[in-house]
């Protein structure tokens, strides 16, 4: 499906509102066509044709074309009256595509793509200087895609990449692939290839970046006419992680990384994405290398809240499933010196990768929300006392506020765990979604911040 050459004069109806809707309304606006917002909440703006998304579609008014908000469900009975009637459904990322003019670097992946994404155009900022990030990370393609600017870098999520046809990218990038959103895509397969359309695969100029552990796949999955480069710590693969040495090497330049603000393998693994990205989009290696020290991450993904007699603590609210987790937490150091936080509303996973993770020296955990009757009987048959269970994260603080988790003995202000171990960190990683207690991700880790600051300054 294409768009029409001009949307001049064309009524549009625009299925789903909030930030990505809104925009494209205002985009259509701007190109002289009629927009429709059919929404379950009415807009601020009168002069914005309203309905109800309960409308029933056979009161539709003629229209001759949809754009198609990411959380709408395909299942969407209007949905299906367009597909009956063979009306054109467009994303939002594919009205965007329709005007942007520059070079686009797409990212998706099952974790670490808002963090990909900001760090990508972070090590870009110097040799391309009006670019603009944007996507899935925040702020709709469709508010920037009429401005002049070089360079798009989006980070585009499974729900917009099924939603949206061709969108000829520059360079795309695939991070990682574990189970996810299978109440909206239903299979593996499904949300697999949903990733997949992120890549160009019949254009031989187009760039598609892959973790070593998943190029095999798609390899076996397509033939290819576009060029494929894999990070990893594989000698063979294009951007090769060398942790013991602290560089990343490619064919063009061996990168020190000993000054990579962000902790965790697997943000190791990001940084190589993104410079492959980098190179391949046209980011000359030394501009790339002067950026790497000053990169300082994104709030609620493995973000440093607060440090004090020894203790760190990480705020990793981002983190809503478990794939993403047991990433962070592979490659945690001293994990016996550790107090993990998960807890939330638990996804369709199989949470046995947990229990055997956790089996390996964790110093204790605290388990919240709905985890608690979820999770609860297979954490404690394999950790036993180590475990707490509580309802809240307040209730969690309580815990170390009243040394519940402590041994008895505490030498010169060293806390030490019931293992003996001294502790040395508090990860708040939940690896559950937030929505048992919480509107988002980013209210519950501005809570878990606000309890950090309050518990800093009680203790001595």
């Amino acid at each position: 499906m294409k768009f029409p050459e001009s949307l001049n004069g064309i009524k549009a109806l625009v299925l789903g509102g909030g930030i990505s809707g809104n925009s494209a309304v205002n985009l259509l606006l701007s190109t002289g066509a009629y927009p429709i917002l059919c929404d379950r909440n009415r807009p601020e703006s009168s002069s914005i044709e309203y309905l109800p998304d309960s409308t029933e579609p056979n009161a539709l008014p003629e229209i001759s074309l949809i754009v198609k908000s990411p959380g709408i469900l395909p299942s969407h009975p209007i949905l299906l009256y367009a597909l009956e009637k063979k009306i054109p459904v467009f994303s939002e990322i594919d009205l965007g595509r329709h005007f942007f003019q520059g070079k686009i670097l797409g990212i998706t992946g099952t974790d670490g793509k808002s963090t990909t994404t900001s760090l990508t155009a972070h090590l870009l900022r110097k040799d391309f200087s009006d670019l603009q990030e944007g996507g899935n990370l925040g702020i709709p393609f469709t508010s920037f895609c009429k401005n002049p600017i070089s360079l798009a870098v989006l980070e585009l999520s499974s729900y917009q990449l099924d939603d949206s046809s061709d969108l000829h990218l520059d360079v795309s990038v695939f991070l990682n692939l574990a189970p996810d959103h299978l109440e909206r895509h239903k299979t593996m397969e499904n949300y697999f290839l949903a990733k997949l359309k992120i890549a160009d695969f019949k254009n031989p100029n187009h760039s598609l970046i892959v973790s070593e552990k998943i190029k095999d796949r798609i390899l076996n999955s397509t033939q290819l006419r576009c060029k494929i480069l894999s990070f990893g710590r594989d000698s063979k693969s294009a951007a090769v992680v060398d942790e013991n040495a602290l560089q990343i090497r490619t064919a063009n330049f061996i990168y020190d990384i000993s000054e990579f603000y962000l902790p965790g393998s697997h943000n190791q693994d990001n940084l190589a994405a993104s410079i492959l990205a980098a190179e391949a989009i046209g980011g000359k290696p030394k501009s790339i290398q002067s950026q790497i020290p000053l990169f300082k991450g994104l709030p609620h993904r493995f973000q440093i809240a607060g440090e004090k007699n020894g203790i760190t603590f990480i705020n990793d609210s981002k983190s809503t499933n478990l794939h993403s987790m047991l990433a962070g937490m592979s490659t945690w150091k001293n994990l016996e010196q550790t107090c993990l936080i998960l807890g939330g509303r638990p996804k369709q996973e199989d949470p046995k990768p947990l229990y055997d993770f956790l089996i390996q020296k964790i110093g204790c955990v605290i388990l919240i929300g709905e985890g608690r009757p979820a999770w609860e009987e297979g954490i404690r048959s394999r950790i036993g006392d180590k475990l707490f269970a509580v309802e809240t994260l307040n209730d969690a603080f309580d815990i170390l506020k009243n040394g519940e988790l402590f041994s008895a003995s505490k030498e010169k202000q060293k806390v030490r765990l019931k293992n003996g171990a001294e502790l040395s960190s508090v990860v708040f990683s939940p690896a559950c979604a937030s929505f048992d207690q919480y509107k988002n991700f980013e209210e519950r880790g501005n809570h878990f911040l606000s309890l950090v600051e309050s518990f800093l300054k009680k203790i001595q």
